[in-house]
């Protein structure tokens, strides 16, 4: 039969904290083991029961506030980050286009003015088409590296996402498992409480019948004692009796 609690919930509660900090998910064994080695004190399976079901929603409030917090705190910083490399992308761009308008305008100049020869422009524009894919394939390789970088936080935000789903998904399947054990431990409790009436009568039964056995063999004890006393009575009588006959034989033969 269920013994009566002595521990507080407070405490359970805080036994549940602490067993979750060491990876341990609380349940009724583990609590119990906890407080029979910190200092012996035992309750009920079911004020262990209640008390996990009340922290379980305090710990479910506490994985969503995290899972929530770590969104609010990551999506920002790769907008942002998004937002610095399409900024200093279109300012580079724009400060390359620039130049090479400037300097298209300079040749322009140069050719019209006369002072330059063909030759001598031809080669300068030479010069400028090599100048000006060198620039644009290291353009092309910090832009590149600026995608690579991107698309890794992006995969990292993506897989950050995904272990929260994981873990949501966990929580929910353990609070689904909980409840079924919880829901087996009710009926086990009602099985036991069954058994439990089921004994007690047993044992109030038995001693009735051992009472009445004990009552019976006193009668029965009584009855013989009784039964041996008359015996003794009519033997002392018969003796008597035979006595008196052999006086009064003795006193005829004289």
């Amino acid at each position: 039969m269920a013994r009566k609690a002595n521990i507080a919930r407070e405490e359970i509660h805080q036994a549940c904290w602490e067993l979750i900090e060491k990876n341990s998910f609380p349940n009724i064994p583990r609590l119990t083991e906890y407080f029979l080695q910190k200092d012996g004190r035992r309750c009920s399976n079911t004020t262990f029961l209640n008390a996990i079901t009340d922290w379980e929603e305090a710990y479910k409030e506490q994985q969503q506030h995290e899972l929530s917090e770590l969104n609010d705190v990551l999506l920002p910083v790769f907008k942002r980050f998004s937002r610095e490399v399409t900024q200093n992308l279109g300012k580079f761009l724009d400060e390359k286009s620039s130049e090479i308008e400037q300097h298209q305008i300079r040749k322009q100049d140069a050719i019209q003015s006369g002072y330059l020869s063909l030759s001598s422009v031809l080669i300068e524009l030479q010069i400028a088409h090599d100048t000006l894919s060198s620039e644009h394939k290291k353009v092309s390789d910090e832009a590149e590296l600026f995608k690579q970088k991107f698309a890794f936080n992006e995969q990292r935000y993506q897989e950050v996402i995904a272990q929260n789903a994981v873990l949501t998904s966990q929580i929910k399947q353990e609070q689904k498992e909980h409840t079924e054990l919880r829901i087996n431990l009710a009926q086990k409790e009602v099985d036991l409480a069954k058994q439990d009436n089921q004994l007690a009568k047993l044992i109030e039964e038995n001693a009735k019948l051992a009472a009445a056995l004990e009552e019976n063999q006193h009668r029965k004890t009584k009855d013989e004692a009784k039964i041996w006393q008359e015996m003794t009575k009519k033997l002392d009588a018969l003796t008597s009796s035979v006595k008196t006959m052999q006086r009064k034989d003795r006193g005829t033969k004289q």
